[in-house]
Formats: C-alpha cells, sequence, structure tokens
C-alpha cells in the first residue's frame, strides 16, 4: 500500500512546481513574453500602415487611370459607328450612372442614338405571364405582326421589331401605337415615344439574384432577347459592372455571365463585364466596332472573359 509519506511528496511536488512557475513568470519569462508580445504588437501596426499606404497609392493610380481614361475617350472612340444607329436597352435596376455614360460614348462614337429603353421587372416576373401574352398580342396586332408565337415569344418578338432590325418594321404610327401598348402595360419605359430601328444595340446589364432556379430562368430570358437582337441587328453587345453578391441569396449573376454561360449565346453577342470602370464605355463601343466586322470578343476580367479590351484599329 502506498503510505502517507508518498502523499506528501506529491504534494510537495506540486507546490513546488507552482512557485517555480510563479517566480518564473513574474521574473525572467515575464520579460521576454512581454517584450516578444510588444514586437508583435509593433510589427502588426507596421504592415497595416504599409498596407494602408499601398492602398491608398492604388486608389490614386485607378482614379488617375480612370480620369485619363474618361479625357481621352473622345479621340479613341470618334467616328468609329458613324453611319449606324443604336439603342440602348436598360435591364432592371441597371446602374443609371453606366446608362447615362455609355448613351454619352454612343454619341461620341458618331452612331445615332434611336433612344434608351428600360424593361421594368415585369417583364421577368413569372406571376406576370398572362399580363404580359396579352399586351404581346395588342402590341403585335398595332405593329401590322403575322406571327404564329405567342406569350414572352412573340413579345420578344414585337420588341425585337420595334427597337432593333436591318430592315423598317411597321409605319410610324404602327411603331408609336405599338410601343404605347408595351409602355401602358408597365413592361417598358421609352425615352422616346417614337422609335427608329436601329441596328446595333447595347443592353446594360444588372444583378439578379435568388435561388438557382429562379436565376436560371432569368437568365434564359435574357438569352433569349439578346439572341432575338443579335439576329436582327448588325451587332449587339451586353454592358455591366462588377458583380456583387446578394447578401442572404444563394446565387447572383448578371446579363453578361448568362451570354458568356452559353456557347450559343457566347458565339453570336460580345460583352463587356467592366462598363462601369472608366475605359469600359469605350471598350463597349470597339466591342460593338469588332462586332460589326463579326469578330465577337468577351472583354474585362470576369469568368468567361477572352481579353481585357479589343484590339483597336487605327
Amino acid at each position: 500500500m502506498i503510505d502517507f509519506r508518498y502523499h506528501l511528496v506529491s504534494i510537495i511536488s506540486v507546490f513546488l512546481a507552482l512557485a517555480v512557475g510563479i517566480v518564473l513568470g513574474a521574473g525572467p519569462l515575464q520579460a521576454n513574453l512581454g517584450n516578444q508580445l510588444s514586437d508583435q504588437v509593433s510589427a502588426l501596426r507596421t504592415e497595416k500602415q504599409a498596407l494602408n499606404d499601398k492602398l491608398t497609392t492604388s486608389e490614386k493610380l485607378a482614379d488617375a487611370s480612370d480620369e485619363y481614361a474618361t479625357a481621352v475617350q473622345q479621340r479613341v472612340v470618334k467616328s468609329r459607328l458613324s453611319g449606324h444607329r443604336a439603342v440602348v436597352v436598360v435591364l432592371p435596376s441597371a446602374d443609371g450612372t453606366m446608362t447615362t455614360n455609355l448613351e454619352g460614348v454612343v454619341t461620341q462614337s458618331g452612331a445615332g442614338l434611336t433612344g434608351t429603353v428600360t424593361l421594368s421587372p415585369d417583364w421577368f416576373d413569372p406571376s406576370q405571364a398572362s399580363d404580359r401574352a396579352q399586351a404581346a398580342k395588342e402590341a403585335a396586332s398595332a405593329l401590322g405582326v403575322g406571327s404564329t408565337a405567342t406569350g414572352d415569344e412573340l413579345l420578344v418578338q414585337v420588341l425585337t421589331d420595334l427597337l432593333v432590325s436591318t430592315s423598317d418594321a411597321g409605319t410610324s404610327a404602327q411603331r408609336t401605337a405599338a410601343l404605347k401598348v408595351l409602355v401602358d402595360a408597365n413592361l417598358v419605359d421609352s425615352s422616346v415615344a417614337d422609335l427608329a430601328p436601329a441596328d446595333i444595340a447595347v443592353v446594360v446589364s444588372a444583378d439578379y439574384a435568388g435561388t438557382e432556379s429562379v436565376v436560371e430562368s432569368r437568365s434564359d430570358a435574357i438569352r433569349a432577347l439578346v439572341t432575338s437582337f443579335a439576329g436582327s441587328t448588325r451587332s449587339t453587345v451586353v454592358a455591366s459592372g462588377e458583380t456583387v453578391a446578394a447578401a442572404g441569396q444563394p446565387v447572383t449573376s448578371n446579363a453578361v455571365q448568362a451570354v458568356r454561360e452559353k456557347s450559343e449565346t457566347a458565339g453570336i453577342v460580345s460583352t463587356v463585364d467592366h462598363a462601369r470602370a472608366g475605359d469600359g464605355p469605350a471598350t463597349v463601343v470597339l466591342a460593338v466596332e469588332d462586332a460589326l466586322d463579326e469578330r465577337v470578343g468577351h472583354y474585362g476580367v470576369a469568368a468567361g472573359a477572352t481579353a481585357t479590351v479589343p484590339r483597336v484599329l487605327p
């Protein structure tokens, strides 16, 4: 059996170990640990300041780059789209400043801006399908469109005939009446009452989010729309800014991603994913010019981009 002396020795050993630890902790070890922690804190502060300085410098360089791009934009795009007519099609919730900049650069490029048409959220709302079908039928009748299509398919066809066509569709009175049907149905808003058909379409994208099925449904609808535009224009380009993931939503996408995801659209519609940046508007014009020469491209820095910018021809 283990006697009392063994327990006594064990207890004394424990207290000795505690005493030694206290003495060392209060003495040389404390000073050493304190110095190490102070050095680490100092190093972290220095590193943080260096990173802040680099960030400030990067922001200044980015701002300077944007200022330069804006300053030379008119010279870069001047006369590149002369003789063409362009329409700007704005998807729901698209950035207003980006839209304004793209309208401006279209004019600077020498193209005639036929107007800006903004699609409302109802255009993509599944619960509004019946109302859309009725509006499509009435607009097609007003425009004199004979088609076996119905519902959203007919709606896309009518909008395509109104906005973009290589040959004029309907008289001025018919076009005005058809556009009014869509405006009154709260499907579109137009900057002009009478839209002359354009041969170039610039589609301004916005982010949309939700479940995978909801996002895929919106992407399918966008692909159907831009495919129809591409079939009736000489050049269709979809432009967006960087995508920002929506909080609390599993999937976020935009029209540029929708086009690039499918080879059927990626092969006929050009895209620019940094149109909000300083050089973005000029890049859109260069993308349009390339597409006019049958060079479809995807420009920017997001997934699916084939180059940062189109090659600039003299």
